[in-house]
């Protein structure tokens, strides 16, 4: 075999397995076997204390499925998430919302969590990412801080000037 043929070949191994994959890929979307979730919005800000909503969509439903949803990867302490419903049944309005609370126990943070929609053997894990702000900026209580240094430290100043 000469060289220009092995480069042949080898150019129509490269170009057979690129037009290959996206089939092998389309053909494994089709035959999921079951619903796919999607989140809107799928980055949230929350300010301690306050709470985000979160849409949670099913599509492609092949059958009725009963769907309920959990999510994974918050933090352990912190956040409370509750969703309305918590499961919901593919062949009727086939959305919910996931309510994300930062308790004050929450620390400024950022992470990425996933909803679970599941179904028997079959789960669809859809990411959000989480950004928590402080409730107030930093500077706010280290001057309230200083403002308070600054009257404890007063009498001392005039104590000390009036002994001269």
């Amino acid at each position: 075999m000469t060289n220009n043929s092995r480069i042949v070949i080898a150019i129509f191994l490269a170009a057979a397995s690129i037009c290959v994959f996206p089939v092998n890929a389309l053909v494994l979307r089709i035959h999921q076997s079951g619903p796919i979730l999607s989140v809107t919005p799928d980055s949230v800000v929350i300010k301690v204390g306050d709470s985000a909503n979160v849409s949670l969509v099913l599509s492609n439903s092949p059958s009725d499925f009963k769907v309920c949803f959990g999510v994974e990867d918050f933090p352990n302490s912190g956040f409370v998430t509750t969703f309305s419903p918590p499961c919901v049944r593919t062949e009727s309005p086939n959305f919910a919302v996931l309510t994300v609370e930062a308790t004050p126990a929450a620390a400024p943070q950022n992470f990425t969590a996933y909803v679970v929609a599941t179904s028997g053997n079959w789960t669809s894990r859809a990411p959000i990412n989480v950004t928590v702000e402080p409730a107030m900026p930093a500077w706010i209580p280290w001057s309230i801080i200083l403002v308070f240094i600054i009257i404890l430290l007063i009498p001392v100043i005039i104590k000390r000037k009036g002994k001269r």
